[in-house]
């Protein structure tokens, strides 16, 4: 399949720079709008919400607040921690590092958002001190390595792409939780769709189709494929919204992951319509439109996300702060960066 360069022209003149942050920022605005609804059906966010398209806080039982409008969820957290230990270790994941960061999201109150299987894992590791063994169980494989792999996709975006490499990375991040096969090949398909998007190689409408040919034959893949079907007619709310529901919304990883790129891939140059469409599709609304925030920012940079959005954002300032941080990593892992130190 041959591929286009997209000119920085094409893109509104986003930097590979831009994008960096763009897919860091877009993560977590995704993540923070799809939070209130987190596992609600589409009719169930009709009765609360209408069309939900700005930041709400999420509530208890009892109709108080739960969680404060504009803040993220575990997928943001456990991105960061993985975001700290490459950026600590110089462009390489420190199993150690990104362990025990996650293990302090485990005993604080950021554990209420962590997957069963992410909490099944890390119980075990608190234990072993293993952190290559992951957890499945009898349910359906989760999303979670899917939706916190932007930083490990980001450090691989620059430089000669080695795929073996490439792949290595993901998995090694994936098996910090996650054992299932389809988990991480769903992470695979979201790092692998955020490298191509940063660095403009192939156009969004085939973005779909070349992810999927990528990674394993599995239902990832063929839900991948199915997504792309559907998103040749989409782009209309009522259209975009049947189309979701015929995708499914997690938590399955293959259900949860189709749907991100569907959202994305109807809407690939506008970021607001893209996350609105993947969080009030229903399901697994915070992984999955933090999975879309991630693909539309890498795409479109940082200055395509509207700046209500960044500014409603808990917990930007460290965003902004931590992607140039990741953008340097990832420049001196390429050999495209070097730092000079003055002796005195």
């Amino acid at each position: 399949m041959e591929r286009r360069e997209i000119t920085a022209s094409e893109r509104g003149g986003a930097t590979r720079k831009d994008r960096f942050l763009g897919c860091l920022l877009g993560l977590a605005v995704g993540d923070a709008l799809g939070m209130p609804v987190e596992g609600l059906t589409q009719d169930e966010i009709v009765a609360r919400h209408g069309w939900l398209e700005d930041y709400q806080p999420r509530l208890g039982p009892d109709g108080e607040i739960d969680v404060p409008a504009g803040e993220f969820t575990g997928d943001t957290e456990t991105a960061l921690c993985l975001l700290e230990s490459l950026v600590s270790s110089n462009g390489y994941l420190d199993l150690e590092l990104a362990g025990a960061r996650l293990l302090r999201l485990y005993h604080d109150d950021a554990r209420r958002f962590l997957g069963r299987t992410t909490l099944a894992a890390l119980a075990h590791a608190e234990e072993t001190g293993e952190f290559q063994r992951g957890a499945s169980g009898d349910w359906p494989p989760g999303v979670g390595a899917a939706s916190r792999i932007a930083p490990v996709a980001l450090m691989q975006a620059l430089g000669h792409f080695n795929p073996e490499v490439f792949t290595r990375e993901v998995l090694r991040a994936g098996l910090i939780t996650h054992s299932a096969p389809e988990a991480l090949n769903g992470a695979l398909a979201v790092a692998y769709g955020i490298r191509l998007l940063v660095n403009g190689e192939i156009p969004p409408e085939l973005l779909l189709e070349e992810v999927a040919a990528f990674i394993d034959e599995d239902e990832v893949a063929r839900a991948l494929r199915r997504a792309a079907r559907l998103a040749r007619d989409g782009g209309e709310r009522a259209r975009d919204l049947a189309n979701l529901r015929e995708i499914g919304g997690g938590p399955h990883v293959a259900e949860a992951v189709a749907a991100a790129f569907y959202a994305f891939r109807a809407h690939p140059e506008d970021f607001r319509a893209a996350v609105l469409t993947a969080l009030n599709g229903g399901g697994d609304a915070d992984s999955i439109a933090a999975i879309t925030g991630a693909l539309a920012g890498a795409h479109l940079g940082a200055t395509a996300i509207p700046a209500e959005l960044v500014d409603g954002l808990e917990g930007r300032m460290y965003l902004l702060m931590a992607a140039p941080g990741l953008y340097r990593a990832a420049q001196r892992r390429a050999g495209l960066f070097l730092k000079l130190i003055e002796r005195e």
